[in-house]
């Protein structure tokens, strides 16, 4: 297993991750580190990097490359935030940091930040078109994109931190009060912005959306804990803001979900994002756990196997989740084997489209649960699936699909586990769950030999009884006999007699 290390360096802390990937570009995070480093602190009195502030940096970075060194890692990216350009001794630094480390960090431009923050969403969202927004702590990127293109962007030289200066005296609803008209004044100059289409999606990346999304999902008892593609509705927005702004500073850091030292800087961050949401976000803003370093990677990697743009995102997402993770089942024949028995049995499940993609993910994870132990294994889906980073599906496809791999037994099935989730899913998916449950099951014990004997189906419904006429390539009986030993859940489910010939 090959591995990459990356370094950035940000004007609070230096972070270190540690990716394992393939030769075909797959790739997932085998460690990541975070030292604290105020290295740009007091360089506005004359433009300087202060010395100890570089010693300081240095220190961590050395330790830091120990554990790449001990890792014998060769594969290495270094970069640093475009702040860092404007020190005056920019250039001094990064010599010294080369001499004493073995590191070269490259100073990322605006342009290069806008193409890494495009890749990551990219690659991690199946969407055509919208905006992306960065709030950092100096600068917000906005992106518009379209056709998974870029067309517009900007980079506004305001963030976080340095909209608080000079606002230092005033409570902290007064301070965001001002730093919402200030934002907005700044956002009408981008005309491209406004009179977005229907369809577009808002995408908010970085810490300040991440704590927004947390703070949401607290407010509203959300049932998930999964960060990444939670969708922040207007609503919810309004009642998080609101309470922020109601507080005081002290108050405030005692936030669940938020640093007590960057308290402040989330406010203001808030502040950022209720101008946006006056402005042009008219529905709410998606969640995205990945920001420059996830786009900065998957470019360098994917890019390697001279490939097309990825288009399939959910593909990828679960190859890669196999590729790291692997089971005994070949993925692809078990979904082309339960796509086959989707349409088959379509007379009588009559469920619509959209369930496809939750076949999809159940299909390719229906041993998941393996990871945890194989005794159980099909209960133990359940928590695999809805916690294994799976990237073009909403929240709602992989909470059904983990109840249909978790269910492939009917009667382990519980209502009161799905209850819990009453606010996510419907009486129509319950049904849904059932019925694709037994499409998995009966996909996996036609492909339990992995020998991909089993070629086509094709199914007769007569009377009370189904009929599955098997079209193979070599000998199935053991696929067949272990398909035939589910007839009785079924009937439970379909509410006819299962013959498979």
């Amino acid at each position: 297993m090959n591995k990459l290390a990356v370094f950035e360096l940000d004007i609070n802390d230096i972070k270190l991750t540690i990716f394992k990937y393939t030769p075909n570009g797959y790739f997932c995070i085998d460690q990541q580190i975070v030292e604290p480093v105020k290295l740009t602190q007091d360089m506005e009195r004359d433009g300087y990097l202060k010395p100890m502030r570089i010693q300081e940096t240095i220190t961590i970075l050395k330790n830091f490359r120990k554990i790449v060194d001990g890792e014998k890692i060769e594969n290495i990216i270094c970069y640093t935030n475009p702040i860092i350009a404007t020190a005056r001794n920019q250039i001094a630094f990064l010599d010294e940091v080369y001499k004493t480390v073995s590191l070269y960090f490259k100073v990322l431009t605006p342009d290069e930040q806008v193409t890494a923050l495009h890749s990551a969403i990219m690659y991690s969202f199946a969407m055509t078109k919208g905006v992306i927004v960065q709030i950092g702590d100096n600068t917000t990127e906005i992106i518009k994109f379209n056709r998974r293109v870029v067309q517009n962007s900007a980079s506004l030289n305001f963030g976080m931190v340095n909209l608080v200066d000079g606002l230092k005296n005033k409570t902290l609803s007064a301070c965001m009060d001002s730093v919402v008209e200030v934002v907005s004044k700044e956002l009408k100059k981008l005309d491209w912005l406004y009179n977005l289409e229907e369809d577009a999606e808002i995408i908010g990346v970085g810490e300040v959306f991440n704590a927004l999304g947390k703070l949401s999902r607290r407010a509203t008892r959300y049932p998930l804990d999964i960060a990444h593609n939670y969708e922040v509705t207007n609503e919810s927005f309004l009642n998080v803001y609101n309470l922020v702004r109601g507080l005081d500073l002290d108050k405030a850091k005692k936030l669940k979900g938020v640093s007590e030292k960057r308290a402040d800087l989330i406010a203001m961050g808030l502040a950022i994002c209720k101008a946006m949401f006056n402005e042009f976000i008219a529905k709410g803003v998606k969640v995205s756990t990945n920001g420059e370093l996830y786009g900065i990677v998957a470019k360098n990697l994917l890019g390697q196997t001279g490939e097309k743009p990825l288009l399939d995102i959910l593909g990828y997402s679960l190859s890669s989740i196999n590729e790291f993770n692997p089971t005994n089942i070949n993925i692809d024949n078990n979904y082309a084997l339960a796509v086959i028995l989707y349409k088959q049995l379509k007379v009588l499940h009559k469920l619509t489209r959209p369930y496809v993609k939750v076949l999809r993910i159940a299909a390719s994870m229906c041993m998941s649960g393996k990871r945890i132990s194989y005794e159980n294994y099909i209960k133990n889906n359940f928590p695999v699936i809805l916690y294994s980073n799976i990237y073009g599906a909403s929240h709602k496809d992989i909470l059904l699909s983990a109840f249909v791999a978790s269910s492939q037994n009917i009667d382990d099935f519980k209502l009161s586990d799905w209850i819990r989730y009453k606010d996510i899913v419907s009486d129509e998916d319950l049904e849904a769950v059932k019925k694709l449950a037994i499409i998995i099951k009966l996909a996996t014990m036609l492909n339990i030999t992995n020998s991909n004997s089993v070629k086509d189906i094709a199914c007769d419904v007569l009377g009370d009884t189904v009929i599955l006429k098997t079209e193979v390539e070599r000998d199935a009986t053991l696929e067949i006999s272990q398909a035939m030993s589910i007839a009785g859940d079924f009937k439970k489910v379909y509410g006819k007699n299962l013959q498979i010939l």
